[in-house]
């Protein structure tokens, strides 16, 4: 083949690449055009072949979870992951006894913790509130897994005049009674809680009594709230 020829046929090919067959089809000589058309193709298998090994490549260029050093603790492996797949949503990387999240993406992480198959935490054992001062209020998680026979504690804080968390009940059902008892205590808001409401004070009980600032009422339907527990053993 000539060198004109081969200029020819490559040009054709850059054609056909970006979609453009029209010229190979009007090539007149049958011997060139098949020959244009050959090229073509070679190159369009040379193409996706290229797009094939680039995803491989890049997956085992990225770090993996298991690739962390055997001297890591669960903690920091979960926050390793987590930094991966919910970026942003880590309050703080201190992961010693807890790990700090924000509530934004809270039920997809909490989804996540129970589903992935290296955590497999499927039993929420404990989750209370606690007012921690500076106008904060926080809800505390505390995960098992059956399987794997590890733990972690999650603890979430939000502000006082903006208490709102998403709701884990529909991933762990034993959150219904956790969260309501958390909501009736501390007025935390369980977004997407179907049924959120108190659990140990009447629905019309005014405040929230695990909150630095609550004053007990001082009747109830005409009843008097008395202050100190006179009399009690």
């Amino acid at each position: 083949m000539s060198t004109d020829q081969d200029k020819l046929i490559t040009e054709l090919v850059e054609k056909g690449l970006t979609g453009d067959m029209e010229p190979i089809n009007s090539i007149e000589d049958r011997v060139l055009r098949s020959k244009a058309k050959a090229a073509l193709a070679k190159a369009k298998r040379a193409a996706k072949s290229q797009e094939t090994a680039e995803p491989k490549k890049k997956k085992s260029e990225e770090k993996s979870s298991d690739d962390l050093p055997s001297s890591v603790n669960l903690n920091e492996k979960i926050v390793y992951m987590i930094n991966e797949k919910f970026s942003g949503s880590l309050a703080n990387e201190n992961t010693e006894t807890h790990i700090q999240l924000k509530s934004d993406q809270w039920f997809e992480i909490a989804t996540w913790l129970k589903s992935e198959p290296s955590l497999s935490f499927d039993s929420l054992q404990c989750q209370t509130g606690i007012d921690v001062g500076d106008n904060t209020l926080e809800a505390r998680y505390n995960f098992h897994s059956m399987k794997h026979n590890h733990y972690t504690e999650i603890r979430i804080a939000v502000p006082r005049k903006e208490a709102t968390i998403p709701s884990v009940e529909q991933i762990w059902r034993i959150a219904d009674w956790f969260e309501r008892e958390t909501y009736d205590m501390l007025g935390i808001e369980f977004s997407g809680h179907r049924d959120l409401r108190r659990i140990l004070l009447p629905d019309d009980w005014e405040g929230w009594p695990l909150r630095k600032d609550y004053l007990v009422q001082e009747t109830y339907h005409g009843i008097v709230v008395p202050k100190m527990k006179e009399g009690w053993e």
